[in-house]
C-alpha cells in the first residue's frame, strides 16, 4: 500500500469515527483530544491529516454524506426501469433520512448559520435530480402536462427543508412524515389522473404489506 493509500484510508477512518462521535457530543461538545483517544491516535496526527482541525473534520464529514445521499438519489432518478411511483417513495424516504441526519436533534448541522453554508449545494442536486425525475413523469403521462418543473423542484425542497428546521411548526400538524406531509400537500395536485390512480395502488399495497 503506498503513503497516499494509507493517508486516504486514514482520513476516511478519522471521518467514520467523527461523524458518529459529533452526533453523539455535538459541534461544541466533541473536542479532539475525544476523538484523538476514541480512535487512539495522536492529535497531531489528526491535524496532520486535517490541518483545519475539528472545523474542517466536520465540514469534510458533511460533505461527504452530501454525496452519498446524492449519489443514492441520482441511482433512484436513472433506474428507470422500475415503477415509477415506488421509486417517488423511495425519494421522499432519502429525504427525510437527509433531514434527519443534518437537522435533526443529533444532527450534524445545527444553527442557522452552518444551514446556510452547506444548503445551497445540497439544495442544487437535489433540484437537479428532482427536476429530471418530474420530467420522466411528464414523460410517461403520471404527472400533469402543465408543470413547471424546475419550480416544483424548488418547492419540493423548500418543503424539505422547512420540515427540518427545529421548531418547525409543519411537523406539529396534522401528518406525522415527510413524504406524508408531501403527499398531502403536493402530490394531489401535480399527479395525472393515471399517476393518482398508480400512486393509490401503492399505498393499498403498502398497507397491506404492514398487516
Amino acid at each position: 500500500m503506498t503513503t497516499l493509500d494509507r493517508n486516504r484510508k486514514t482520513r476516511e477512518r478519522i471521518l467514520d469515527a467523527a461523524d458518529r462521535l459529533f452526533r453523539q457530543f455535538s459541534y461544541l461538545g466533541l473536542r479532539m483530544k475525544i476523538l484523538a483517544d476514541h480512535m487512539g491516535l495522536s492529535r497531531k496526527t489528526l491535524y496532520n491529516h486535517f490541518p483545519g482541525g475539528k472545523r474542517e473534520i466536520w465540514k469534510s464529514c458533511i460533505e461527504r454524506q452530501m454525496r452519498g445521499f446524492a449519489a443514492r438519489l441520482f441511482l433512484i432518478v436513472d433506474d428507470t426501469d422500475r415503477d415509477y411511483v415506488e421509486r417517488g417513495g423511495d425519494i421522499l424516504n432519502i429525504g427525510s433520512e437527509a433531514v434527519e441526519l443534518f437537522y435533526g436533534p443529533d444532527g450534524l448541522i445545527s444553527s442557522g448559520e452552518d444551514q446556510e453554508l452547506f444548503f445551497p449545494e445540497l439544495k442544487s442536486l437535489y433540484v437537479e435530480a428532482l427536476a429530471r425525475f418530474f420530467g420522466e413523469g411528464v414523460g410517461n403521462g403520471l404527472l400533469r402536462k402543465d408543470l413547471p418543473i424546475r419550480s416544483l423542484s424548488e418547492v419540493m425542497m423548500t418543503l424539505i427543508t422547512a420540515w427540518g428546521e427545529r421548531g418547525s411548526t409543519l411537523m406539529e400538524g396534522e401528518v406525522k412524515s415527510l413524504p406524508e406531509f408531501v403527499e398531502t400537500v403536493m402530490f394531489t395536485g401535480i399527479l395525472s389522473d393515471e399517476g393518482l390512480r398508480q400512486s393509490q395502488r401503492l399505498v393499498r399495497r403498502n398497507r397491506h404489506a404492514y398487516r
